[in-house]
């Protein structure tokens, strides 16, 4: 589209500026563009809360297209868990309806006096009160907002009471309540700046390159996936379809990283007990695939009122397994609340799992907890655990820091899982060693959507990119394909795709050939690969420059010393001293500093950092 908004809270102050050509060439969009301008911008003396942090909301080239699953954005800020680069990728219609207001990224600095939202219908734009929204959940506040307005395609991304109150894993929700940029802690960003929402309407259409060709390029795409079989049981299961293949392999973590085995796992599984909440399935804007699971629970303790989104993976990994809860629709209870209250349900179910385990040492108490039994296996425990850290209230306001700085005040960091101060995404390093090495180097924590490399040591990746299948348990071999999914994820993200298209049907051919299409401009695969790599260095240097140590490229003691003693990963630790050095190695960082090289930097056209 060609534009950036700017706001500041503080003065009131909004303007419209040129999208830089040069930028875009070098970073594409998505996390690439913006975060470029979080390099210049924010300060390392900028604390994530301050007012001069920037929160931006940016889109890729490819967002808002009739290509396939082009529905994602990227929120970019200095991220309260970490203190480095924070990014949080979300889909649903919000991305698509930045570009059709006519832009391709909002920039928003300063914090309001009073609660406010930002009002955007393509050139009305205004910042409007939001006191009555303040304290209202993620879902009524969208409500109100699209009530307000009437305007029939307006796309509400908001914070509930977890970004009100500074959550530190707090999240930002859109399209009432059901997508979400869920992790590093930016709905927290959003609320210091006593920014409750951004509403968005607009009709303009994305120009593209090349019509006719995007479209016969989509409609032979759409052929070819609705013949491939892995896709389309995709579609058919979505997310939790993986939970018991994944259980098999031993990536699935149970009580807080602590055992190999889940007794009544099965009732967690689709097909298996998750049919016996699932009601239809949804998708994202231009998507075929339409993972996006519905759920009911029509009675009972667990009732939820209508139709909602329902536990991805993730969620129901970190909620059933890590927490041991087997009962299907008390999952469903928690997914709902998180949803509303705006937290992201892998960080905080992690800070359950670690409360559960503290309870169950003596680290926390009946002082702390009163008739509460924080025990692995208590849903009600955990329900009421969300509500306590949403408000921050007791205990809650202990565990609204996360793992890390929970397990600073209360003991406990030796099974405080996270890297970086991010949880650990529901991914084993122990069922693949590679995805240790992405733990400990990824930019933004315990993130899997970084670059997790797990599923190409399992079964291979992209032919152009020669990834084969590995030994999951050997390191030969790993820094190599970590680096490899690591540039590629960047480059894919910041084209603004769902990293689900990959799945069974689309090739990096394809990737390459959309990105063409819409825009223009030809890229081989060894210049696609060059732009990942410039983007993560680029988050490397901004996390340097903000006091991140090569130290902190590391991953918790119970993964590195502490085999399991059951199940498929038993006696199994994270090989991590064999992989790192020829990490840095193959990246061109010094082995002392982890600071890109300079001719590193010249290579990627980063010298000026």
């Amino acid at each position: 589209m060609g534009k950036i908004l700017r706001v500041d809270l503080s003065s009131g102050m909004i303007r419209k500026e040129e999208l830089n050509a040069k930028s875009i060439k070098k970073f594409i969009g998505g996390y690439g563009t913006a975060g470029e301008i979080l390099y210049k911008e924010v300060l390392p003396e900028v604390k994530p809360f301050d007012p001069q942090n920037l929160l931006i909301f940016s889109t890729g080239p490819v967002t808002g297209t009739q290509s396939p699953a082009a529905s994602r954005y990227t929120v970019v800020a200095k991220s309260p868990q970490t203190g480095y680069f924070g990014d949080a990728n979300g889909g649903g219609f919000f991305g698509p309806t930045i570009k059709f207001a006519g832009y391709d990224m909002i920039i928003i600095s300063g914090r309001a006096e009073k609660p406010v939202y930002l009002w955007i219908n393509e050139d009305e734009i205004e910042i409007l009160d939001a006191s009555h929204l303040w304290g209202k959940d993620a879902r009524e506040t969208d409500r109100i907002i699209r009530q307000d307005h009437g305007e029939k395609n307006t796309k509400v991304a908001t914070i509930g009471l977890a970004g009100e109150n500074l959550v530190k894993f707090a999240c930002i929700t859109n399209d009432n309540a059901e997508r979400f940029a869920g992790r590093c802690g930016l709905g927290a960003v959003m609320g210091s700046k006593k920014l409750k929402a951004v509403a968005i309407n607009g009709e303009k259409k994305v120009p593209v390159a090349d019509e006719d060709s995007l479209r016969e390029y989509v409609r032979k795409l759409l052929s070819r996936w609705k013949e491939n079989e892995l896709s389309q049981n995709f579609s058919k299961y979505g997310t939790p379809g993986d939970f018991a293949s994944v259980y098999e392999l031993g990536d699935v973590p149970i009580h807080n990283w602590s055992k190999g085995i889940l007794n009544g796992y099965e009732n967690l599984c689709m097909p298996g007990g998750y049919e016996k909440i699932f009601s239809g399935k949804r998708a994202c804007y231009s998507c075929p695939i339409g993972c996006r699971r519905v759920v009911k629970v029509t009675s009972g303790p667990y009732k939820i009122d209508g139709e909602v989104e329902g536990p991805e993976y993730e969620t129901v990994a970190v909620f059933g397994a890590n927490c041991g809860i087997t009962d299907i629709e008390a999952i469903a209870k928690i997914n709902d609340l998180c949803n509303v209250l705006g937290l992201d349900t892998i960080s905080t179910g992690s800070v359950i799992a670690w409360a559960m385990e503290c309870y169950e040492r003596g680290l926390i108490t009946k002082k702390d907890v009163g008739d509460v039994k924080l025990m692995f296996g208590n849903a009600e425990a955990a329900i009421e655990m969300l509500r306590k850290i949403s408000l921050r209230e007791g205990i809650g306001n202990i565990l609204a820091e996360g793992v890390r700085g929970a397990s600073k005040v209360l003991g406990g960091e030796e099974f405080a899982i996270h890297v970086k101060g991010i949880e650990i995404a529901m991914h084993s390093p122990l069922a693949a060693q590679g995805a240790g090495l992405h733990y400990a180097t990824a930019n933004t924590g315990g993130r899997h959507t970084e670059g997790l490399p797990s599923f190409w040591e399992w079964f291979g990746g992209p032919p152009e990119l020669g990834i084969k299948p590995m030994d999951r348990f050997s390191t030969e071999g790993k820094a190599e394909v970590v680096i490899k999914r690591q540039n590629y994820v960047a480059g894919f993200s910041a084209m603004g795709f769902c990293q689900f298209m990959e799945i069974g049907w689309f090739t990096v051919a394809d990737n390459l050939n959309l990105f063409k299409h819409v825009t223009g401009i030809s890229m081989d695969v060894d210049e696609f690969m060059k732009v990942g790599e410039r983007i993560f260095n680029l988050k490397r240097i901004f996390n340097l420059k903000h006091g991140c140590l090569p130290s902190e490229d590391t991953l918790p003691t119970r993964l590195l010393r502490e085999p399991l003693k059951q199940g498929p990963v038993a006696n199994v630790v994270v090989k991590l001293d064999e992989m790192l050095s020829e990490y840095y190695r193959l990246r061109g960082w010094d082995a002392q500093t982890g600071m890109p090289k300079a001719e590193k930097l010249s290579e990627l056209e980063l010298s000026e950092l």
